[in-house]
């Protein structure tokens, strides 16, 4: 019980540096000196006890020790809440003991306790009060001193001592010690002093780290080495969706996070970790940790959710901005520059033996498609194409798509494919004969310009040129163009007359001839424009090659309408001189293609009435364009404001049956390739008799061309044919020569018997 008692007496503050600590020490060194006290008087009542049984005279002193006890009894009852008064009364309770001892007890041990008891009041003072309390009691204690020193009390139970041991008692029990002890205290109370600065200056910093732990930028934890959480500020309290800190202390960060690597380390065992929220999968996040003493890191959150997905975004947009740059954003093949980047990058990396073939395919009648069903339909086409391209090349060919509907392609190739034969049906085998397109089956129609690698050039721009070049001279009969040197040659000599013609155009230096046409009994009824061009050095280059160049370099409505105001000048001229003889001016389709030359034709019938009957539009069938629908629904127009069609070249273009029901044409032109060979080649006179006879039965005025014999006219008007013509009935010439001095030939439209 008394251990269980002294574990309760306070021996200091809760916080030893408050204001309490003055209180607290004295009240727990108030209850150590009564309890020690009390056990000292403890034992001499129990020796009282003993002598008074033995002896009378112990009576006295059994009385006033058990007094005392019993009021020793009442301080420590009262010292925890009258701690200053209780003390005072101890004090003064040991002054009164000691003096009642040592004047009026007779006891053998009473002047001994007497004079402890006087003897210790100043160190008791001191621990209990001031050095001033305890220097008066110092004081207080001289007077029984001298009595003592002088005689007066005499000790007569004790031995009797000199006057220096009495002195030298009383200087280190009543003097020393409570000095010393004075001492002492003052030391304690300068440390104290210290240990509070110290203890505020540590509560400053710690109040300090608390609130830069508190307030940093991010989300921060506090762990030992083990992963273990020791502390988290409010952010990361937030940002874990804790409640209370208590809900994160003492768990693990492996409970909170999940690691994004493959190698499974956490933030505590590296600098830099990537994890994932585990409540939270898609919150990305980075740890930063710092490394304290004592095995302690301090963990940093850094929400990376934001920026992996900006970081995505980006990358997404360097792609989309890598397919602008180097893809078809249509067809998604390789344009222009990367794909001959990649072919170049190809070639770099295999061995000097390599053998391949580049070549350029192009969609013909393209623009057909584009004004019969549309943009958005005619690109199907071209995304059709493209995946059914890749689809049947091989996995190491190069496949780009150049501009418009002309692809590019690079293809390795063994010794069997370098023969021209085998390497078309190789390219024949990737080309799909047919499209279909929003329930309509396209006829597809293409032309190849092909060049072979180390042969014709020895990178992709060399070869790309190669390839341009064959296919400048790739038709729909013959699709596959091989470059050659030959070719080459042939190109540049067309390009040059090209840039001339042009300028030829520009001014108008494109002259018409006349050939008559004539009827049965040899009377000139009609005649044929033809285009003529004449070089500086006299010669003249031949139709269908300047009017090939013209077609392809898109020269052909500028030609057509500086030759057909020229015809229509002298039709107005004929116009006004009676002279009612129609022309026939030929059309190849890419004019009525044209937007401003069909309004020209539409004009020029309005101004002059009398131009339909004296302007005869012949429709070439071999041209591509003549089985679009706007061509037809064109052609229907001229008909209907009167003019006169002819389909001429029947039997040599596309499908020519078909064009006879979707042109509203009243003249058909038996081409010469049938009419040469009468009249011994009995075939070619069948299929000519078939032809007028499908005229007649269609109300159609038949015109033959080529007859260059009087067998051949004879033949002819015997079986029907209205109209001839042909070099045995006339040369085509000059239309000056026909106008010349007032038109007088013309006038004269001699008879040819």
């Amino acid at each position: 019980m008394l251990f269980s008692f002294l574990k309760k007496t306070p021996s200091a503050a809760a916080n030893p540096f408050s204001r309490q600590d003055e209180k607290t020490f004295q009240q727990s060194t108030l209850r150590v000196l009564l309890i020690l006290t009390l056990s000292i008087f403890v034992g001499i009542e129990i020796d009282y006890v003993l002598s008074a049984l033995q002896s009378p005279e112990y009576h006295n002193a059994l009385f006033i020790n058990t007094a005392f006890l019993t009021l020793l009894c009442g301080f420590l009852f009262f010292s925890k809440s009258h701690t200053k008064f209780i003390a005072g009364l101890y004090i003064l309770s040991l002054v009164a003991i000691g003096a009642s001892l040592l004047l009026f007890s007779t006891s053998v041990h009473a002047e001994k306790y007497a004079i402890v008891a006087l003897y210790s009041v100043p160190l008791v003072t001191r621990l209990l009060f001031s050095i001033k309390a305890a220097v008066f009691a110092i004081a207080i204690n001289f007077i029984p001193l001298y009595f003592i020193a002088t005689g007066t009390i005499k000790l007569e139970n004790l031995a009797a001592p000199n006057l220096y041991f009495k002195l030298l008692t009383f200087a280190i029990v009543n003097i020393g010690f409570p000095i010393g002890v004075s001492r002492m205290l003052k030391m304690l109370e300068a440390n104290t002093t210290q240990m509070k600065l110290l203890y505020r200056k540590l509560n400053e910093n710690y109040a300090l780290h608390e609130e830069f732990f508190e307030n940093t930028s991010t989300p921060t934890l506090l762990c030992d080495k083990r992963g273990k959480i020791i502390k988290a500020n409010q952010m990361a309290l937030d940002f874990l969706s804790c409640s209370s800190a208590s809900e994160i202390k003492n768990t693990k960060v492996i409970d909170w996070l999940k690691p994004s690597s493959e190698s499974g380390k956490f933030s505590w065992q590296e600098n830099v970790a990537e994890c994932s929220l585990k409540h939270k999968k898609n919150t990305q996040i980075q740890l930063h940790r710092a490394t304290l003493k004592q095995g302690r890191y301090v963990l940093h959150f850094q929400n990376m959710t934001h920026l992996r997905a900006m970081q995505q975004k980006l990358e997404s947009t360097q792609e989309t901005n890598s397919r602008l740059v180097n893809f078809d954003t249509l067809t998604r093949l390789a344009n222009h520059p990367y794909f001959c980047n990649q072919v170049n990058q190809f070639i770099e990396t295999q061995d000097k033996h390599l053998t391949g073939t580049m070549f350029i395919i192009h969609i013909s009648q393209f623009k057909l498609f584009n004004k019969q069903y549309g943009k958005d339909n005619a690109n199907k086409v071209i995304i059709n194409f493209a995946k059914i391209l890749k689809e049947k090349l091989s996995d190491q060919a190069i496949i780009g798509r150049l501009r418009g509907v002309k692809f590019a392609c690079f293809v390795p190739l063994g010794n069997t494919y370098l023969i021209e034969k085998n390497l078309s049906a190789l390219i024949s085998s990737t080309l799909p004969s047919q499209l279909k397109i929003d329930g309509n089956l396209l006829n597809m129609n293409y032309q190849v310009g092909i060049a072979y690698y180390q042969t014709d050039g020895k990178n992709a721009e060399e070869l790309l040129e190669r390839c341009e070049m064959a296919l400048e001279y790739s038709t729909i009969a013959n699709r596959f163009s091989y470059y050659s040197h030959p070719l080459e040659t042939k190109l540049i000599k067309e390009h040059k007359l090209g840039i001339k013609l042009s300028s030829a155009i520009k001014r108008k230096e494109i002259d018409l001839w006349l050939q008559p046409q004539v009827s049965p009994n040899g009377t000139i009824c009609s005649f044929e424009a033809l285009a003529r061009w004449k070089l500086d050095d006299g010669s003249y280059v031949p139709p269908d090659v300047f009017i090939k160049i013209a077609e392809e370099l898109g020269l052909l409505p500028v030609l057509a309408e500086n030759l057909i105001r020229q015809l229509v000048s002298t039709l107005s001229k004929w116009h006004k001189e009676h002279i009612h003889t129609p022309i026939a001016f030929n059309l190849a389709g890419q004019e009525l293609m044209n937007d401003g030359f069909f309004a020209l034709l539409m004009t020029l019938v309005i101004d002059h009435p009398w131009l339909k009957d004296m302007l005869e539009l012949e429709i070439t069938e071999t041209s591509p364009v003549m089985t679009h629908a706007l061509i037809h629904k064109r052609l229907r127009a001229l008909s209907e404001y009167g003019f006169s069609i002819a389909i001429d070249d029947f039997g040599t273009g596309q499908a020519s049956l078909g064009q006879l029901i979707d042109i509203p044409a009243n003249i058909l032109k038996i081409d010469r390739r049938f009419v040469s060979p009468l009249p011994e080649d009995l075939r070619h006179l069948d299929i000519v008799k078939s032809t007028i006879q499908l005229a007649n039965s269609l109300d159609m005025k038949v015109i033959a061309e080529g007859i260059e014999t009087k067998e051949q006219a004879s033949l002819l008007i015997s079986l029907g044919c209205h109209t001839l013509q042909g070099y045995y009935y006339g040369k085509p010439s000059p239309m000056t020569d026909w106008t010349a001095n007032q038109n007088q030939k013309a006038k004269e439209l001699r008879m040819v018997y």
